[in-house]
């Protein structure tokens, strides 16, 4: 459902400081009033609340959290996601979302921010292989 939800056009990034988790029910509540189509509130994890920060606050990553191949492959799906804005009312824009999509699977590839993800995913898959 996250995904369907960051595919909209019309999705709008707050950030609230200073309230419990419990307020994300008083949230959805008023979105689902106030909207005019179905609207959705989601709560990021912890890992991409500091991206969104970090971002506001303009700070970089720092070098050993990106490669030039990551780096290009990033600039491509932010290229790709402003075309897919562009063109959202016409038959190519499904095409771009899936080639943007397979970019973003690419990033998520070399990108040395998921490092630790990808060798606890394959330590996993070793144990399995043992235990057959």
């Amino acid at each position: 459902m996250a995904s369907e939800m960051l595919q909209r056009e019309d999705l709008s990034i707050y950030v609230v400081a200073g309230v419990p988790k419990s307020f994300k029910k008083k949230l959805q509540k008023f979105v689902g009033t106030e909207s005019k189509s179905e609207g959705d509130v989601m709560l990021l994890d912890e890992e991409m609340s500091d991206w969104v920060l970090a971002r506001v606050r303009g700070e970089k990553r720092r070098s050993h959290e990106q490669t030039p191949a990551s780096a290009a492959l990033w600039r491509a799906y932010r290229a790709l996601s402003a075309a897919r804005y562009h063109l959202q009312d016409q038959e190519v824009e499904s095409r771009i979302r899936q080639i943007r999509d397979e970019v973003e699977e690419l990033w998520r590839e070399a990108s040395p921010l998921f490092r630790e993800e990808r060798e606890e995913e394959e330590v996993a898959e070793e144990a399995l292989d043992e235990a057959s």
